[in-house]
């Protein structure tokens, strides 16, 4: 970014920030991470609190164009979804978001989407694991095979997550989709083993796309 643009940028930031929104939305990252009852200057300084406020800054200055900052709305929105940030928390920032986004620059509406897509894979992967666990204990193959299916949603959840993170690991997010889809087989099997209509299970006609697809 040339030093003309860098003003630009700075100028568009500048005309747009506001200080009571500002200040209400770390009032708010406060109250969501530590407790609404919490003495708020206390905790000004939390890490957390900070990491949070810096990232916003860096996504307002991409909102407004910032080449620098680009993608500074991943960071911020895997932080909310980390640190438990309220659905109310994110509405907020993403409307403050909003006064600053120049046109053709998707980064507050992104925003919004990664954290709460994060937030309830978040969720859903306890409650998926936690589900397996009981599954584990069925005493039949339909059990084992629902053990299986809940187990590779697992691995496609985190997997999910990691291409929302945008994560930077081609190897890792490979291996999560490589063991979702082992134990979908392993679910099959079972089908095909047991089940009084094997034909329900046989997929073998089923297209996996290939790099010749591309």
């Amino acid at each position: 970014m040339n030093d003309n643009t860098a003003k630009q940028t700075l100028g568009r930031y500048h005309a747009a920030y506001d200080n009571t929104t500002y200040t209400d939305l770390r009032r708010r990252v406060i109250c969501d991470t530590v407790g609404p009852d919490t003495d708020l200057e206390l905790h000004v300084s939390d890490t957390t609190v900070v990491d949070v406020m810096n990232a916003l800054i860096d996504t307002c200055l991409e909102c407004c164009g910032s080449s620098q900052h680009t993608g500074a709305h991943i960071l911020l929105a895997r932080l909310a979804a980390w640190s438990k940030i309220s659905d109310e928390t994110i509405d907020a920032v993403h409307r403050y978001l909003l006064t600053f986004q120049q046109t053709g620059i998707n980064a507050a509406d992104d925003f919004v989407a990664i954290a709460k897509a994060l937030t309830r894979a978040h969720a859903g992967q306890q409650a998926i694991g936690e589900a397996s666990a009981y599954a584990n204990g069925v005493h039949s193959w339909q059990g084992r095979t629902a053990y299986h299916l809940l187990v590779a949603a697992e691995y496609l959840v985190k997997s999910a997550e990691l291409l929302l993170d945008q994560y930077d690991n081609d190897a890792y997010l490979r291996e999560k989709l490589q063991y979702g889809l082992n134990r979908i087989t392993n679910a099959l099997y079972e089908g095909i083993r047991h089940s009084h209509k094997p034909e329900m299970f046989d997929f073998t006609g089923t297209y996996f796309p290939t790099e010749d697809d591309r």
